[in-house]
């Protein structure tokens, strides 16, 4: 099911509300409701009119209970054609940040969502309405990553092209600085709005599936974004997210991916995921402008996980995630064969995130397992300690609308979470399957006590302004992710010289207990 109907949806959608009269004064449409979040958009139809409020409705077991209230005022770059303006969006994210959320997240069965618009003092629900959700963890889909069918982000596989441009919605947080954390904009930065609003059409989807069909459920969400990622023609091709294809290893796309048994284990009846970035046909991206490819595969409580993970805060659900992770390959050609001073450093790096909800915002906790060590002398293990917020406005992603996120090498929050006994021991970047000689260390068991986690970074007060919740909190995602770029760094600063790089890294068994 998509997300968001392009203007064929939107003329059906008019031409219904305008022929009932009780609906005469409001135009608008419930998109969807999913255990994250609740979309859609509405206007007035007289012209110049203001935004319209709208309210979101639970009916637990048949009881009607108000979740919360809002102004349908946010940006979608398609309702200019039905409506005053594009500013008439609305989302609903994480129903706890109300006060009934926490009963939605302990109801079992099925609950009704409605939309209702506000108008002349009567509340009139919205064509679409109602929809029904469950808020029942689902556990990971693939458990164990035994059948490791994949899929890009964006759900219609033309999207992003002139057969169905990309939508743009509002940047969540300002930039440069949000709350005194730093704040920037995926997709490419704009003085002016600080979110990039130009023309998002792009030449080619880059929508890639594992299967000759395209799931609609049942898949690890995949992203392969490249920043800049908008208005940057010599390192992408593709919309934000999709920016260039995706093919398997070896076949000279700078992103690489298969899923492929555990021979090297000598265990073919799991799957193994393999993620490459190899910039070596990349020339042109590399003389002309700048690409950070980034990579990862997701599951994804609204984008092909079916439902939420699992939740934190909730007596009896599981919160310890396990998997294995192999550092295959890396690039180790000496700087000075390209011609970099000896002591610079390349950036690579591969990390898990974990997303949790709350407060109407999604909460990532990178964790760095491949560490990135350009920045500082000396370190083999990893600097990573930032907390920093994210707008991501690509309205059909899987992503939007960002995230404040709190990035650390598994070093760092090992040592700062003791407390918790939180141990999590980095890979080490001269150890690799590719090498006969350090086969045998290259790959690695993790497990993360995800709950043990958050109520470390909760402890130390590391959210600010917005602690996690006590009450039962959704992991709405967990994303294994790998990125890099050509540059080599000295002292952190770059050098100047550019090359070719390498990063191969491939996960497997990855559950919940």
């Amino acid at each position: 099911m998509r997300e968001v109907f392009a203007f064929v949806a939107l003329l059906i959608t008019l031409l219904l509300t305008l022929a009932s009269p009780i609906h005469a004064a409001i135009l608008g449409y419930h998109d969807l409701s999913d255990p994250v979040k609740t979309s859609g958009w509405a206007c007035s139809s007289g012209s110049n009119s203001g935004a319209v409020r709208v309210h979101l409705y639970a009916r637990v077991k048949g009881v009607l209970r108000h979740v919360d209230s809002q102004w349908a005022d946010q940006r979608r770059s398609d309702l200019g054609l039905v409506c005053d303006g594009s500013e008439h969006a609305f989302r609903f994210a994480d129903y706890a940040a109300a006060d009934l959320g926490p009963v939605l997240y302990e109801t079992l069965g099925s609950v009704s969502m409605e939309v209702y618009a506000e108008t002349g003092g009567v509340l009139e629900m919205l064509s679409g309405s109602p929809r029904s959700v469950s808020f029942g963890a689902v556990g990971l889909w693939d458990a164990g990553l035994r059948a490791g069918q994949w899929r890009t982000d964006y759900d219609n596989p033309v999207e992003g092209t002139s057969h169905m441009p990309l939508l743009l919605g509002k940047c969540q947080f300002s930039t440069p600085v949000s709350d005194g954390y730093i704040a920037f904009s995926g997709g490419g930065f704009d003085l002016l709005h600080g979110c990039r609003y130009q023309s998002a059409v792009s030449p080619s989807s880059n929508a890639a599936s594992s299967r000759g069909t395209w799931p609609a459920h049942s898949f690890w969400a995949v992203i392969a974004n490249v920043e800049d990622a908008l208005l940057n023609p010599h390192c992408t091709d593709g919309p934000p997210g999709q920016s260039l294809p995706v093919k398997r290893p070896g076949e000279g796309s700078v992103f690489g991916l298969v899923a492929l048994p555990d021979n090297e284990a000598g265990k073919p009846d799991r799957q193994k995921m393999h993620m490459v970035l190899n910039s070596q046909h990349w020339s042109g991206c590399r003389d002309s402008s700048y690409g950070g490819p980034y990579m990862a595969f997701a599951a994804q409580a609204d984008r092909g996980n079916n439902g939420i993970l699992t939740y934190l805060n909730q007596p009896g659900s599981p919160t310890r995630l396990s998997f294995g992770m192999t550092l295959m390959d890396i690039d180790s050609v000496p700087p000075e064969r390209y011609g970099a001073p000896a002591k610079s450093r390349r950036y690579s790096q591969s990390h898990v995130v974990i997303e949790a909800m709350w407060g109407g915002v999604k909460r990532w906790l990178f964790v760095e397992l491949v560490p990135d060590v350009r920045l500082v002398p000396g370190t083999a293990e990893g600097w990573a300690d930032i907390h920093v917020r994210f707008n991501w406005h690509m309205y059909n992603s899987m992503l939007y609308p960002g995230a404040d996120y709190i990035y650390k090498s598994g070093t760092v929050l090992s040592g700062q979470c003791a407390a918790e006994e939180v141990s999590i021991t980095v890979l080490d970047r001269t150890l690799t399957y590719a090498n006969p000689a350090t086969r045998d260390k290259a790959r690695r068991d993790y497990t993360f006590d995800m709950q043990r986690i958050f109520d470390c970074i909760n402890r130390r007060g590391e959210w600010g302004g917005a602690p996690m919740p006590s009450h039962s909190v959704p992991i709405t995602g967990i994303t294994f992710g790998m990125e890099q770029d050509d540059r080599f760094y000295l002292d952190g600063k770059f050098t100047g010289v550019a090359a070719p790089n390498l990063l191969w890294i491939a996960v497997d068994s990855v559950r919940l207990n």
